[in-house]
């Protein structure tokens, strides 16, 4: 059945696929939950691998030679086992750069002055009585001037910062082209790819992104990304940091989001294959020492077929 599905993901990639094809796929997946199962396997694994195999293509004028080639069964022996080793080697080193499913810490990360693992909370006392919180999968490097340490750099993961109170010296901290500025106040930062989120907490704060600039108050929310600094809006800060009292709250949370945010916290990776599931709402409170327990509430009260692979990745839906 494995073979079947690869043998259909294939032909869906080939380029000469038709509408007919198509319409046969999904016939053949929905024979049975096992065949459709079978076949978002199938596709995950071509989605892990495949961007990293076209940056090796592309790099390689030889493999994307025989990759494009119509005769490529033509090519000389020595070039293909050659070209395979190349391939497999550079995907491995692709691996270790920008690991697939984010099961392992990149090479940026492993480089921070400060890194915490899965799951692993840790508090540090930076100069002048500012402390940080690092949350899970989370990196940070410092930044000194002459007069110490004045910031930090949030690499990946989600740092909260207080600073001392009575404090007239401003602490940074910068983050994928922005900064936020503080000089008495508790903040959250929030670095998901090129995407950052800033809660204030207390104090006042100064949210700097490329050319624009937003002042940030006591319970707001801004967040900025390649497409700008957005408009400031109300939030609860006790669920943007409920994570440092060991819990995560969602409140009419999409299922999807409810995953991503659990995948975070637990080794391996909860895979949702149902997109229609992934929108279903949420309102639900979870222990960060009990996250099986949110398989087992998909599970139960939304029905969702549970399939797990080797490696802590479940397959949801």
């Amino acid at each position: 059945m494995q073979d079947e599905a690869r043998v259909w993901l294939r032909r869906l990639t080939s380029g000469t696929a038709t509408t007919a094809d198509v319409e046969a796929l999904e016939r053949w997946r929905s024979q049975s939950q096992a065949q459709a199962q079978a076949f978002a396997e199938a596709a995950l694994l071509w989605d892990v691998t495949g961007e990293a195999t076209k940056v090796v293509l592309n790099r390689s004028p030889i493999l994307a030679d025989w990759a494009n080639s119509n005769d490529n069964a033509h090519l000389p022996r020595r070039v293909f086992i050659g070209g395979g080793a190349a391939l497999a080697a550079s995907l491995v080193g692709l691996a270790v750069i920008r690991p697939p499913l984010n099961l392992w810490p990149s090479l940026s990360e492993l480089g921070a002055d400060y890194r915490t693992r899965t799951g692993e909370r840790r508090n540090i006392e930076v100069s002048g009585g500012v402390s940080v919180e690092l949350n899970t999968r989370t990196s940070i490097d410092l930044r000194r001037s002459t007069d110490g340490i004045d910031a930090i750099e949030l690499l990946t993961g989600e740092a909260t910062i207080a600073t001392q109170a009575g404090s007239s010296r401003g602490f940074s901290v910068l983050a994928a082209e922005g900064r936020t500025i503080a000089t008495n106040a508790s903040f959250n930062v929030r670095k998901d790819g090129d995407t950052v989120c800033v809660t204030c907490m207390r104090g006042d704060l100064q949210v700097q992104y490329r050319q624009s600039v937003a002042p940030l108050q006591e319970r707001q929310q801004i967040s900025y990304d390649a497409r700008g600094l957005g408009r400031a809006g109300s939030i609860d800060p006790k669920i943007v940091t409920a994570w440092r009292q060991g819990l995560l709250i969602f409140r009419d949370a999409p299922l999807a989001l409810v995953i991503d945010e659990v995948n975070r916290y637990r080794p391996g990776k909860i895979i949702l294959v149902d997109s229609q599931l992934g929108r279903r709402e949420v309102v639900a409170d979870f222990r960060l020492d009990r996250l099986d327990a949110v398989v087992e509430f998909a599970a139960r009260v939304m029905k969702a077929p549970v399939r797990s692979l080797p490696g802590g990745i479940v397959l949801l839906g």
